[in-house]
C-alpha cells in the first residue's frame, strides 16, 4: 500500500488498516480482524504440533499479517494463507519440518482431527497442491523480504542487561512479558509499531499485573525508552488488552489449568522450546485465560473457514 512509511514499507498508519485489500472488496473491520485472530490462531496451533520454536510461529504470523496488506480475504482463505507460512516461516528460520509433516498438521488441526490423514488420500493432494501453488503468492506479497525482526530478543536483552532486582523476579517479569509478545501476534500490532515499541508496551503490562515499579527496577533506562515514547507505548499496550475483554474465552477456565507456559512463572523461550500461551482478560488481574477464537472448522476437506 502505497501510504506505508517511507522508513519501512510494512509499518502502516492505524487509517491504512480501514482500507486494506479486505475491507476493500467489501468484508467488514470486524470480520477481517477475527479473521486475521482465527488465522493466527491456527498457525501457533499447528506450530505447537510440530514442535516448532516460538521465534518460528512469530515469523509465520508476521507473514500472514503482511499478506492481507496486500491480497484480500476473500481471494485467499486464511487457512491455504497460514499453511503456507508455517512452510515458509520453517525454511526461513532454519527449523525445516518434513513437507509431509507440515501438510499432515495443517489439514489435522484445520479439521479438528484426533487422528493424521492419510498422504496418499486426496486431502493430502489438496492441501500440498496448494501449499505449493500459494507459496510463490506469498513471496511476491512479502516482496522477497524474509528477515524479520521480533519483540522477543529487545525484552530479553532490556530485561537481563538493566534490571536491578533478584533473579527469580526478573525471571518471572521476563516470563509474563514474553506472553504478551505472543498474544500480539493476534493483533495487527506488527503493522503498526517497530518491535521495540511492542516489546517495551509488553513490559509496561506486564510490570502492571506483577506490580513492579519499571522506575525502580529499571531505573533511568527505562525513563529513557520509555517517556519519548509513552504515547505510541500506551497505544500499543491499550492494543494488547483490548482482544481479551473483545474476546473473552468462551470456556471460563482458570489460570491454574492452564497449561505450563501461558501463565505467570512459566519459563518463557529464551531456549525455543514451543510455549505459546496467553492468559489474562482485561486489565485487572482475571483468572481467564484468552482464545476463545478458534479456527472454524472446515468439513469435507473445505480450508474455506471465514469469510
Amino acid at each position: 500500500m502505497s501510504s506505508s512509511t517511507t522508513e519501512n514499507q510494512w509499518l502502516f498508519r492505524k487509517e491504512d488498516l480501514y482500507r486494506t485489500p479486505s475491507l476493500m472488496s467489501g468484508l467488514s473491520y470486524q470480520v477481517e480482524k477475527e479473521s486475521r485472530m482465527k488465522g493466527v490462531t491456527f498457525i501457533i496451533q499447528v506450530g505447537m504440533y510440530l514442535k516448532l520454536p516460538q521465534l518460528t510461529m512469530a515469523t509465520a504470523a508476521l507473514f500472514f499479517h503482511r499478506f492481507y496488506m496486500r491480497h484480500s480475504l476473500k481471494d485467499y482463505k486464511f487457512y491455504d494463507i497460514g499453511a503456507t507460512c508455517i512452510y515458509l516461516a520453517s525454511k526461513t528460520e532454519e527449523s525445516t519440518r518434513k513437507f509431509k509433516d507440515v501438510i499432515i498438521a495443517c489439514a489435522q488441526k484445520a479439521a479438528k482431527r484426533e487422528t493424521p490423514i492419510e498422504d496418499s488420500s486426496k486431502e493430502f493432494r489438496v492441501w500440498k497442491d496448494t501449499i505449493i501453488y500459494t507459496e510463490e503468492i506469498l513471496l511476491e506479497a512479502l516482496c522477497f523480504e524474509l528477515s524479520v525482526e521480533h519483540p522477543y530478543q529487545f525484552m530479553l536483552s532490556l530485561l537481563t542487561n538493566h534490571y536491578t532486582k533478584d533473579e527469580h523476579r526478573a525471571r518471572k517479569l521476563k516470563s509474563v512479558a514474553w506472553a504478551f509478545i505472543n498474544d500480539s501476534l493476534r493483533t495487527t500490532l506488527c503493522l503498526l509499531y517497530p518491535p521495540k515499541i511492542i516489546a517495551l508496551a509488553a513490559v509496561h503490562i506486564a510490570a502492571k499485573y506483577l506490580d513492579e515499579n519499571l522506575n525502580e527496577c529499571l531505573g533511568d533506562t527505562w525513563r529513557e525508552l520509555y517517556e519519548p515514547e509513552i504515547q505510541d507505548i500506551t497505544d500499543a499496550a491499550n492494543e494488547i488488552m483490548d482482544q481479551y475483554t473483545q474476546f473473552p474465552n468462551k470456556n471460563g477456565r482458570s489460570l491454574d489449568k492452564m497449561l505450563p507456559g501461558s501463565k505467570p512463572g512459566s519459563e518463557y523461550q529464551e531456549n525455543g522450546t514451543p510455549s505459546y500461551g496467553g492468559y489474562l482478560n482485561s486489565p485487572a488481574k482475571l483468572a481467564t485465560p484468552v482464545y476463545s477464537i478458534e479456527p472454524d472448522r472446515p468439513s469435507n476437506g473445505d480450508r474455506s473457514g471465514a469469510p
